[in-house]
């Protein structure tokens, strides 16, 4: 009995199947991510609009123009209760150690920090992550900018081994404290 050698693939055929297969993953990802782009937009603006209740609770929030150049500011809205201002809830998108942490940060009409919330971050586990912990986040609560770490010889304390997340989130705070100054 001969048996039958098979012969090897050649180049031509490896490239048309390596191109059959990027494009069934390639079509796979495109409809995955037209299918849960709402929800995931949805999801989005409950967790901003949960931040914004938190940092600064208000009847309604009315969309500020911010007219100034700082990079930091993403958006702001105008917090508005029983008919009149309370102040300001100021989205920031500083750059941590693992990238963008979206934050919002409420600011009094006197210009004080009310709180300050991280809606989604990249950071270390462990580490940038206690940025996200109330103890770490009250730190600016009634301070009205002009924040600094401890490192930098501010009052803040910065989170052990995650020191360029603590000054990220630091100048989120200052950026969003300057920006209402120019609203109000």
């Amino acid at each position: 009995m001969t048996e039958k050698k098979k012969k090897p693939a050649g180049p031509a055929r490896l490239t048309l199947v390596l191109f059959a297969i990027t494009l069934v993953t390639s079509l796979l990802l495109g409809l995955t991510d037209h299918i849960t782009k709402d929800r995931i937009k949805e999801i989005t603006a409950e967790k901003t609009a949960s931040a914004m209740r938190e940092v600064l609770p208000a009847d309604e929030y009315v969309p500020a123009e911010y007219k100034g150049s700082d990079s930091l500011i993403a958006g702001a809205s105008r917090a508005v209760s029983g008919g009149a201002a309370i102040g300001y809830v100021i989205e920031v998108v500083p750059v941590g150690f693992g990238g963008a942490i979206n934050m919002v940060v409420g600011i009094d009409q006197n210009g004080s920090v009310t709180g300050v919330s991280i809606i989604k971050m990249s950071e270390t586990s462990g580490l940038g992550t206690g940025a996200n912990e109330t103890e770490f986040r009250n730190q600016y609560i009634n301070g009205a900018g002009g924040f600094s770490v401890d490192k930098d010889g501010g009052t803040i304390d910065s989170l052990t081994g995650a020191t360029i997340t603590s000054r990220a989130v630091t100048a989120g705070v200052n950026a969003a404290a300057e920006a209402a100054k120019t609203l109000g």
